[in-house]
């Protein structure tokens, strides 16, 4: 059984996009174009069809994440712009608005441990490239 708000998501699917894909875009570079604006883009969409769709977002989300997690942004600002689906998404009734809120939320909490999760991949790469530096400068020193 379809759900109204997806159902919703896929009859505004293009005004949908664009609503978010301007929020990247100011949240990325202040509204300006850039190549990460136009990759998050490509992610929100493919994250708005999997939704509509009633798919699972696990891989979607974590593309998603993964581009916000090499910004240097906060954790909360970046996943606030999962948040400003809710408003481009109008013509619900209450309790399907509701519905997409809980599914929202659902969302963000997921979204939240695939930041942290590839924030601390990039983390732990730092490390270990300080600790090839560090070998690398006491073999110079050594010979």
């Amino acid at each position: 059984m379809t759900k109204a708000w997806e159902q919703a998501l896929r009859d505004n699917r293009q005004s949908v996009l664009d609503g978010w894909s301007v929020g990247a875009s100011s949240l990325l570079s202040g509204g300006n174009p850039s190549p990460v604006a136009e990759a998050l883009a490509v992610e929100l969409g493919r994250l708005l069809d999997a939704m509509a769709a009633g798919d699972p977002v696990d891989e979607p989300l974590s593309r998603f994440t993964r581009i916000l997690a090499v910004q240097d942004i906060p954790p909360s600002k970046s996943l606030s712009l999962l948040f400003d689906i809710v408003p481009l998404c109008g013509g619900l009734s209450a309790d399907a608005l509701e519905r997409f809120r809980d599914r929202v939320e659902g969302l963000v909490l997921q979204a939240f441990d695939s930041f942290m999760k590839h924030r601390e991949t990039i983390y732990q790469l730092k490390v270990e490239e300080g600790h090839r530096r560090m070998h690398m400068a006491l073999r110079r020193v050594e010979a």
